[in-house]
């Protein structure tokens, strides 16, 4: 009587469970082209090369299985489990623990990034005393107005901790340039703009002496995805009202915009890794350099794959969880990066969600020589 009542329970599990597992195994799959679209080449597949922007979503998605199995069929489990495991590295550099709460030392090197999208010349100006508390050593910021800029920093007192500044524009100074600026206590001893063609972003190459130490900083804002303000609500309609019938032109015309923009934006991060290797040097002597900004794309991406390769990523490393730095329209997205040369140890990386004037949050990071690499 008991196996006959075992095999019943077996049959009936089937008749859910199966079909459960059926969409277990497409989301599994989902999960694993997210996880692998930054190795796609941008040019050959640009529409798959975006699945990583789904990343978390789909994260989501496996962990629930996960947990849904362990609940109420453990046998089944083991897929998500599985997925998990093969994509954890993808998994630490979108949403990483670190536990430990370790301050940075005295004397350490705070570095803060952030697109400020506009910024006014008043003393009242929330971004600008924003910056005023940050006690950051070195200040990147995009999209500042290079014209308010250096009509507030003539009557700010708290400035004159930065006497080393540089508004520049990587385009000359062109209408549609993204203003790039660098706020630094330490000497700024040379700069190099770097503009893309056909685009409105750029970067900025910076070399700094930092107590003796030579750093090479870029300060970047890579291609931006170009939505206006109907594109942007149209996404919040789909996150919001996802059952809903959606204007397939309006799909179609989103899409193309993200596709457009994440091949450009590839393009430039080639330029750029190219010009960060030129700056760490072939040589045996570790040469020390930061690259922060907006970078318009998420950690598991072409362009941050790319740029990771060389550098390490600050907040995957002293960071944790998913830290989205753009703030508008449903748009949950870690874009504003702090990556540093391997010589470079992070500490208490963090996107400050405080401050909500721009449509970005800022991310800051602090830097201290590692012990094996100290003179």
């Amino acid at each position: 009587m008991k196996r006959e009542k075992k095999k019943k329970m077996k049959w009936y599990t089937k008749l859910w469970a199966y079909p459960l597992l059926a969409v277990n195994i497409a989301v599994c799959g989902a999960f694993l082209l997210c996880a692998f679209s930054q190795q796609i080449p941008t040019e050959k597949l640009p529409v798959v090369s975006l699945a990583g922007m789904a990343f978390p979503i789909v994260l989501g998605a496996v962990v629930f299985f996960l947990l849904f199995w362990l609940l109420f069929h453990k046998r089944y489990g083991w897929l998500s489990a599985l997925t998990l495991i093969v994509c954890g590295s993808q998994v630490y550099t979108m949403c990483p623990l670190n536990i430990s709460d370790i301050r940075a030392p005295k004397g350490a090197l705070k570095v803060l990034s952030y697109n400020v999208l506009s910024i006014t010349d008043k003393p009242d100006d929330p971004i600008l005393q924003y910056l005023s508390r940050s006690r950051a050593d070195i200040i990147c910021l995009q999209e500042a107005s290079e014209y308010n800029l250096k009509r507030y920093d003539q009557k700010a007192e708290w400035m004159k901790a930065y006497p080393y500044r540089s508004y520049r524009m990587p385009h000359g100074g062109t209408s549609e340039a993204r203003d790039i600026t660098c706020i630094s206590r330490y000497p700024i001893l040379s700069i190099s703009n770097v503009g893309f063609p056909d685009s409105g972003n750029g970067y900025t190459r910076f070399t700094l002496d930092v107590n003796g130490d030579t750093i090479t900083l870029f300060n970047c804002h890579l291609q931006s995805f170009g939505l206006n303000d109907t594109d942007k609500n149209f996404w919040e309609e789909i996150l919001s009202h996802p059952k809903e019938n959606i204007p397939t032109s309006g799909t179609k015309g989103l899409l193309k915009k993200l596709r457009d923009a994440n091949a450009k934006r590839s393009m430039q991060a080639d330029k750029l890794a190219k010009d960060i290797e030129e700056a760490l040097g072939n040589d045996d002597s570790p040469r020390t350099v930061i690259v922060c900004g907006d970078f318009n794309d998420t950690p598991i991406s072409y362009s941050h794959y790319r740029l990771s390769r060389l550098l390490k990523d600050a907040h995957t490393l002293s960071g944790n969880g998913f830290g989205f730095s753009y703030n508008r329209n449903k748009m949950f997205f870690r874009i504003d990066h702090i990556l540093a040369s391997p010589n470079l140890k992070p500490y208490r990386c963090k996107v400050d969600r405080s401050i909500k004037q721009s449509d970005h949050y800022p991310i800051f990071s602090s830097f201290v020589y590692r012990k094996e690499d100290t003179k």
